[in-house]
């Protein structure tokens, strides 16, 4: 990897804060999310004097963390992130740790304590590589720059870093003696060198194996969802006349209206068409599945021949896979496989499956809300549903953690990976209102919709003020049932007290109004038509509050097919 060049401009000085935003410049930064402090300052000043890059001030740290995140994963830039020392680069340490989890790329930039601070100073504890030591096992790279000349190749590492192999985040501290201090010789600067886009070397092995299979299946995973991964993943499946099953995480990789979409594989939780499929595969390639996951660990069990993992890993010689050095790199592999390897027809047996699959569950998914059509407080299915009638291509749908999540990768239509971001395997309630943040910067103009139960939006509430003041297009669409929903399910089912789930009530419309955003509360189901066009067609942000119950048995697709 090519980092900044030690060559320097002796007549040209720079301050270190100046120098990190070259750095940024360089690498087509063009927005940040961050929050202003005390240990930054030098850092801010230089920002100030760059217009090119927007700064979007969040109201909590960690809101700056997630909006970067998506950022990432649907640009395929790495997000950028700037929080002063202590508990402002702490504040955010979830949502840098979700980045781990999602494989997003994110260059994490926090200010730190001077080298040689006095025990407890300002911002700092007793070690002065707290935030060195604390970011390490949730990054891919964590450092503390402790020399003004090592703030242009180290943060140009960090660019590199974060979309090389599996992509991730990556943070620099920058110990406030270096922001503070004076002019240095200005470095030569270069834009961090990309991983190789090539194909994986060697497939002619993986493609006899191919060759030879009867009947090929995939699955795809959370790497699948990667959008240019994404973009190759239906050549690849009519190449080799193979069904797309997706793992939880790997919702949207394929588009739901595609012949070959076959259905969620989730263990016990799958579609029946989904395992009888992969059982009577001789060979099952996991896209975008990653070595040593649950999915990678509990697949193999229900395929009828090989389960083979094709993802990137930061490892130039992975015991149990094939090189592959970035997402740029699976996707040019999927498309070698596709030319590569013979074309066969998609068999009538297949396509069957498929449509039965998507048949049964639609099906199955409108018995259940019919079944509980006149309960009150009613079924958040039912929300979803009418957002499902009314989502197209051009939407940018974003979730949280709570029962919206259970329903939305069963529910909810999709196109290509903008149709749904998920939280994820890191399950950070608060996610879904700065991951629509993120979205409306990676894609501007476009209409964004989060869905997040009242808890997890709580969590993230203050940069609704945020959305605001930018005025994005975002419909923030809340379930309001006063509870911590899953957890009081959870509670009910063990049979133990419902004990500590209570959250107290909030108007959120008037919450919105107050913030200058359209506020519209559904207390009626039959209204929830009215009110997704009301709120799709406004201009700037939305609240949707959804009166909607919580105690609704959970969508296990086989129990919905059976109609328990």
């Amino acid at each position: 990897m090519k980092t900044a060049e030690r060559s320097t401009d002796a007549a040209r000085q720079l301050r270190p804060g100046q120098i990190a935003v070259e750095v940024l410049r360089a690498n087509g930064v063009d927005v940040v999310f961050g929050l202003n402090g005390e240990h930054v300052l030098g850092l801010y000043d230089a920002l100030a004097a760059a217009p090119s890059i927007r700064h979007v001030t969040v109201k909590h740290e960690n809101n700056a963390a997630i909006a970067a995140e998506v950022y990432g994963r649907l640009t395929g830039r790495p997000g950028v992130v700037t929080v002063t020392a202590g508990p402002g680069a702490t504040n955010s340490l979830s949502g840098v740790a979700g980045a781990y989890a999602n494989g997003s790329p994110v260059v994490h930039i926090s200010g730190g304590v001077p080298v040689g601070a006095d025990l407890e100073s300002f911002h700092g504890v007793d070690d002065p590589d707290i935030l060195e030591k604390a970011f390490a096992p949730a990054t891919k790279w964590s450092v503390r720059v402790t020399d003004p000349y090592h703030v242009a190749d180290t943060l140009t590492r960090a660019f590199a870093l974060a979309v090389a192999g599996r992509p991730g985040p990556v943070h620099v501290e920058l110990a406030r003696n270096v922001l503070d201090g004076g002019p240095v010789a200005a470095p030569t600067i270069q834009p961090a060198s990309l991983p190789s886009a090539e194909p994986a070397a060697n497939l002619d092995h993986l493609i006899a194996r191919i060759d030879a299979a009867e009947s090929v299946a995939i699955v795809a995973g959370k790497g699948a969802w990667w959008p240019s991964v994404s973009a190759e993943l239906p050549r690849l499946a009519e190449a080799l006349g193979a069904p797309v099953a997706y793992t939880w995480d790997g919702h949207a990789a394929m588009p739901t209206g595609h012949p070959l979409h076959l259905g969620m594989y989730r263990g016990e939780w799958s579609h029946p068409e989904v395992l009888a499929y992969l059982r009577q595969s001789d060979l099952v390639l996991g896209v975008g599945v990653r070595p040593g996951t649950e999915a990678a660990r509990i697949l193999p069990a229900s395929c009828g021949g090989p389960f083979i993992c094709l993802m990137t890993a930061d490892d130039p010689n992975p015991a149990d896979g094939l090189a592959i050095p970035s997402m740029a790199s699976l996707a040019a592999t999927l498309r070698a496989i596709a030319e590569g390897a013979r074309r066969r027809r998609t068999s009538d047996a297949a396509l069957a499956a498929c449509a039965r699959s998507s048949t049964t569950l639609r099906e199955a998914l409108a018995s259940e809300l019919k079944r509980f059509a006149a309960t009150r407080p009613w079924h958040i299915g039912l929300a979803i549903q009418a957002l499902a009638e009314r989502l197209a291509p051009e939407h940018v749908v974003v979730s949280d953690v709570s029962n919206v999540k259970l329903w939305m990768p069963l529910q909810l239509p999709v196109f290509s990976p903008d149709s749904h971001v998920q939280a994820g395997t890191w399950g950070e309630m608060g996610y879904a209102l700065p991951a629509a943040l993120g979205a409306a910067f990676a894609r501007p103009g476009r209409k964004v919709i989060a869905l997040a139960g009242d808890t997890s939006f709580l969590m993230a509430s203050s940069d609704f003020v945020t959305l605001c003041q930018w005025r994005l297009p975002v419909v923030m669409a809340i379930h309001h049932d006063g509870q911590i929903g899953m957890i009081n399910n959870m509670q009910t089912r063990q049979g133990g007290p419902i004990y500590a789930t209570d959250i107290g009530d909030v108007n959120f419309a008037k919450y919105a109004e107050a913030c200058g955003a359209t506020g519209i509360r559904v207390e009626d189901p039959a209204d929830l038509s009215a009110a997704w066009d009301r709120a799709l067609a406004a201009d700037g942000p939305v609240l949707l509050e959804l009166m909607a119950g919580y105690d609704f048995p959970w969508p296990r697709v086989p129990r919905l097919l059976a109609g328990e």
